[in-house]
């Protein structure tokens, strides 16, 4: 793998695992995260698995918003 996949690959496995980690902690669900955001379930686990296109980072950031988190 090229240095820059690894480096994203590593990036998108921060993202996710901070973000599961604080889903955890506040009692969340994809399922009941992605009602409360107002998308469905698929759009919000491309989000939180660090996609990259400009629906996937507006939704994280909703994410990080929802869960107090610095995004």
């Amino acid at each position: 793998m090229l240095p820059a996949e690894q480096a994203l690959a590593e990036a998108k496995s921060k993202i996710f695992s901070a973000i599961k980690i604080e889903m955890i902690r506040q009692g969340y669900t994809v399922s009941s995260l992605a009602e409360l955001l107002n998308v469905n379930r698929p759009t919000l686990s491309y989000a939180i698995h660090g996609g990259t296109t400009p629906r996937d980072i507006s939704v994280r950031k909703k994410v990080y918003k929802v869960l107090g988190m610095n995004s």
